[in-house]
């Protein structure tokens, strides 16, 4: 029999929870706060209430070296015929996922005051890693694709030795926003990288801190480190590879605000949902929840075809062939820099 009153021995109110979660502070969480992801709502209007692809159509730019675009002489004879401005499409799809959580997991800890609100920061600490995990997945396949070779700097090494050329140095971070974008380089403002990177600039003391307010009626002050400018968030998750023993390779992204589009579903009838089991181990409560967003990477295509399923696996999503570059490569603000340390 459903019970949805309460959750480990505390009132539940499904919407009062749901308001919470979306309410939780996402300026603590690095990466999801870090403006990379640009929310527009209008990829949910394209989506609609029951569909999962959207489809984001785009103007192809005016470039004067395109065949065809060269000005002309205006002479007096020659004729001035019109040339059709072009566009092209990205696609995306949302991605859905779901976990369930026994009461018995929180009952030791749901001791305070606010006991619901405690298990809205767990429920949504393990979502904010869900959608991290899933936004450095897709980053990953995308910087593997051929057509995004420039945008990927690799100093490493895994046999042999290494040297100080197989480290990153205080020029790097340069020299691979420049690899990347040419004469477009500019705005990747975040660096994403291993702790033991962040070390190696600190020994090379090119690590600075400024503050930033984040927030809106409630501010908080917070003090972030910045190297060459950029703004550097620490994580020893998605930053490591150590398949080669004895030659960690390090990936420090560099990341620009907007590179990725969001957006997030909203109109699940019950995204978390409370019943009672009474037969299992003398009676279990139980937590349901599920989130879904769309995580684009903006300029790119997402081979819908290839998804087998309603929503995208991570394996899907992590696979370079079912992504395709729309964009000029000079206009992804994305990049990688491959190191030993």
């Amino acid at each position: 029999m459903a019970r949805t009153g309460t959750f480990g021995g505390f009132h539940f109110d499904p919407e009062v929870f749901t308001a919470m979660m979306n309410e939780a502070d996402y300026w603590s969480n690095p990466i999801l706060a870090s403006g990379v992801i640009r929310e527009d709502a209008s990829i949910m209007n394209a989506i609609g209430s029951h569909g999962n692809v959207a489809t984001l159509p785009f103007y192809t730019p005016i470039n004067l070296f395109d065949d065809g675009m060269a000005a002309l002489n205006n002479d007096g004879e020659t004729n001035n015929t019109p040339v059709e401005i072009t566009g092209n499409k990205q696609t995306c799809m949302l991605i859905q996922r779901m976990k369930a959580f026994k009461a018995n997991d929180f009952t030791q800890e749901l001791t305070g005051a606010n006991p619901i609100d405690h298990v809205k920061g767990k429920v949504q600490n393990y979502y904010t890693q869900v959608w991290e995990n899933e936004l450095m997945n897709i980053i990953n396949a995308i910087l593997g694709l051929d057509a995004m070779a420039e945008h990927v700097t690799d100093l490493s090494v895994t046999t042999g030795t290494i040297a100080e050329k197989n480290l990153i140095n205080e020029t790097t971070a340069i020299d691979a926003e420049e690899a990347a974008l040419g004469d477009m380089a500019g705005g990747l403002g975040l660096m994403v990288m291993h702790s033991k990177v962040f070390a190696n600039y600190q020994k090379r003391q090119l690590v600075e801190y400024e503050k930033y307010t984040v927030g809106n009626a409630i501010k908080h002050d917070i003090t972030l480190p910045t190297i060459n400018g950029k703004v550097v968030l620490r994580t020893n998750v998605h930053t490591v590879d150590t398949k080669v023993s004895g030659f960690p390779v390090y990936k420090t992204y560099l990341l620009g605000a907007g590179s990725i589009l969001g957006a997030t579903k909203g109109n699940y009838k019950e995204p978390y949902y409370v019943d009672y089991d009474p037969e299992t181990a003398a009676g279990v409560e139980m937590l349901y929840t599920k989130q879904g967003r769309v995580l684009h990477p903006n300029g790119f295509s997402l081979a819908v075809d290839n998804i087998a399923k309603e929503s995208p696996t991570l394996a899907e999503l992590g696979a370079k062939a079912n992504w395709n570059l729309k964009f000029n490569h000079k206009n992804i603000k994305l990049g990688l820099i491959k190191s030993n340390g």
